[in-house]
């Protein structure tokens, strides 16, 4: 299951564990951010974005987009990277 944020994921993982489902056993859980993610127990796998790159590319469409109102749309493809984390195991058979 994706959850986005980490603070979303960790909740989703302590509501598990109360029911008494364990993660990565019954349910792997992927959370969207790894601010804390890597902090929890278990730790949690997670897709981290690049937030200076994403910062960098808004300021400068921003900056185009006032130098420029007519400037035709822009689409920007800037691609997170995931880290692997105990929260995540294979598909059982």
């Amino acid at each position: 299951m994706l959850v986005h944020a980490d603070a979303e994921a960790i909740a989703l993982v302590q509501h598990c564990e109360e029911r008494h489902l364990s993660v990565p056993g019954d349910l792997s859980i992927v959370a969207y951010d790894d601010e804390v993610a890597g902090l929890f127990s278990p730790p949690l796998t997670a897709v981290r974005p690049p937030r200076r790159s994403i910062g960098r590319a808004a300021v400068r469409l921003v900056a185009d987009r006032l130098a420029d109102p007519d400037r035709p749309t822009h689409r920007i493809v800037i691609s997170p990277s995931l880290r692997i984390r105990e929260s995540t195991a294979p598909p059982r058979p």
